[in-house]
């Protein structure tokens, strides 16, 4: 045999071989699912590498890798200056500030968590679901 042998069309089986080709919606929404429920266990990274591997294979998974990338981003900067806030306020006022920003952070990790897995059960389903901008800030399309 040489180097540029083609097999004659009748050995390979209907769409091509196998491994190629067109991937069943299936597929997708699982890689979908995936994006939101590593976001569990890997906040960032997960989404992440979800985003990087399947961003060119398909818009669907590209769609929901990055909206679950954009919710832990958002996270990320919203702790983090909500520990900043939380310290110099306390300072301030003697740690009274606390008493506020204690269960506004409990809240906004309770809606992130609710969010989370209403978008997974929709990515499931096949849906665009849209989680609202104040817990999913625009950062990565």
């Amino acid at each position: 045999m040489t180097a540029n042998y083609q097999p004659p069309a009748e050995a390979l089986p209907a769409g091509g071989p196998p491994g190629y080709g067109p991937r069943g919606p299936s597929d997708d929404h699982l890689w979908a699912l995936l994006s939101y429920l590593v976001a569990f266990v890997a906040s960032i990274i997960g989404p992440l590498v979800i985003y990087l591997i399947k961003m060119n294979e398909s818009r669907y998974v590209r769609y929901h890798a990055a909206q679950s990338l954009n919710m832990g981003i958002t996270a990320v900067i919203y702790a983090v200056g909500g520990t900043i806030a939380g310290i110099v306020l306390a300072i301030f006022t003697h740690g009274w500030a606390l008493l506020v920003l204690i269960p506004l952070f409990i809240a906004f990790a309770i809606a992130h968590l609710v969010f989370l897995i209403i978008a997974a059960v929709a990515a499931n389903r096949g849906e665009l679901y849209r989680v609202p901008t104040i817990l999913c800030l625009p950062l990565v399309r």
